[in-house]
This record gives structure tokens, sequence and C-alpha cells, in this order.
């Protein structure tokens, strides 16, 4: 694994997402959430492809939807494919896999929930780089308050997905939105954890960027990740994934007063330690 793009969540990782995996040399995961199952089971060890193949394949979304798409007999038939793997060489196979599929060279993941894991990915994968991308707790957290997957995660009172994620059935009745408190909560749980486990990290192999940098000056944005993940920066590249975003993004908008108030003392304080405006708590 080249890279490993975390977040709280509703903070820009799909828009990052599609930027990356535009990059000629990249593959990128959309979500994967199924290495820490992988590692819960084997650790370092080697173990049967087909008994991991199905791990994957039972990993879901909130939706009940299997995280990732894999053609598991192609996959068999393939170059990559050996019976016993470790969880580095499984994740290297199935992402060499989708990655020559697609053309390109290197994979990566973007799975938001995988800031409370990232140690853990090291020990699998040395080389990796972790990006966090971060965005305003107020609007990322009435953004969850709008999601069905963070919905869930607040209704079982939960802060990450990883866990959940094997073969999960979804309640037919859907969530509902629950206090706008508890999205704020959720917001700073889900960042201080990635900024904690970040201080494991090797030396220089992680990096933060701030959403309203990437939609304010995306070229520039993009380059520095490049050079963070020692990519390639082609201008036709750069180009292209900057013209992906909406200039209306960038556009500054106004908090809204209800989530502002929702914020209390502990998210309130991540906010003023991040720079951004702050609320009374």
């Amino acid at each position: 694994m080249k890279l490993c793009v975390i977040g709280t969540g509703r903070c820009g990782t799909t828009l990052l997402w599609r930027m990356l995996d535009s990059h000629p040399d990249l593959f990128v995961h959309r979500e994967t959430h199924w290495i820490p199952a992988l590692h819960e089971v084997y650790g370092t060890a080697a173990g049967p492809t087909e008994d991991m193949l199905d791990i994957v394949a039972r990993t879901c979304h909130v939706t009940g939807q299997p995280t990732t798409q894999l053609d598991a007999e192609a996959f068999r038939a393939s170059a990559q494919f050996r019976r016993e793997m470790t969880v580095a060489a499984f994740g290297d196979a199935v992402g060499m896999f989708l990655a020559h599929a697609a053309g390109k060279r290197f994979w990566a993941d973007k799975t938001p929930d995988y800031g409370y894991f990232t140690a853990t990915l090291q020990l699998h994968w040395p080389e990796c780089r972790v990006l966090n991308l971060i965005r305003d707790g107020v609007p990322c957290a009435q953004s969850m308050s709008r999601h069905i997957g963070y919905r869930a995660l607040v209704a079982m009172g939960r802060t990450h997905w990883p866990p959940l994620a094997q073969g999960f059935t979804p309640r037919k009745d859907g969530y509902d939105r629950g206090p706008l408190a508890a999205y704020a909560d959720l917001w700073a749980a889900r960042l201080q954890r990635s900024r904690d486990e970040a201080q494991r990290l090797s030396p220089g192999s992680y990096m933060e960027l701030r959403y309203e940098d990437l939609v304010r000056s995306p070229r520039d944005a993009l380059a520095r990740v490049a050079q963070f993940a020692e990519l390639s920066d082609p201008s036709d590249w750069l180009d292209s994934a900057a013209a992906m975003v909406d200039p209306a993004r960038a556009a500054p908008r106004p908090r809204n007063p209800q989530v502002v108030a929702a914020f209390g003392s502990r998210p309130a304080a991540l906010l003023e330690e991040l720079g951004y405006d702050p609320v009374s708590g």
C-alpha cells in the first residue's frame, strides 16, 4: 500500500479519492474496511487465501452492500494469487490485481475509518504514507447527521465502522438522526483518535491536509500530496484533477447556528486547537 487517505468522514475524502484515483499510476480503493478483520484473525502470519477472500466478500457498508467489488474467479486465475498469504501479501495481491486491471502501477486506499488503525497498516506495510484530510467540524457534523452511516454509528453508540462491517444487516426502518451534539462529539472523537494514532507512525509518514486548502487551491494541494506520497505530478493530471473541484465548494458558507450550538466543550476545544473559527462550547 503506497498511501492511505483517512478522515473523520464527510470531510471531502471522496473528492480527494476521485482526484487521486485519476492519477495515471495510482489505483485507489474507495473504501475497504476489511484490513482490520484480516489483522484480527491472522496478525502477521500467513493464512488461507480463500478464507481471506471470504472475509472480503462479507465486509459490508451500512447499506448491506459489499465494500469491495472483486471478481474472485478472475483473481484466482491471476498471477497475483497464491494459496496462502500474509495480510500484507494478500492486500498487495488484491490491490495490484485491481491496479493492473485499471492500467495502474501502484495501489492505495481511501477508508476514513482507518484513522483508528494506521499503526496496524504500517505493521503490514511499513512504507505506507498516511494522509489525514481535516475539515471544519461544524459542516462535518451537519453532514454526518444527514448520512445513514453516521446515523447508524450514533444509534449503536459506536465511533467507527470496521468492527461492525462483517455480514452487517441494515435496519429496515433506517436510523433516526438523534441529537446534533452526538455528531459534534463523533467528529471530535474520530479526529482526535486519528491524530493520537499518528503519533505511533514512522517519522515523515503522516501528513495533514485541510479540505479548505484542497478546494481553494487544488493544484497546489495535489502537488504537495504527490510529493508526500512519492508520486509523479504531471501537469495534465494536476490540471484535470483540480478541475474536479466545483468552484462553489471554495466559497465561504455561513455555519448553521443549530449545529454551532450543539458543540460542547470537547469538540469546541478541538476546533480552536485546529485554528478554525471558535464556537462558544
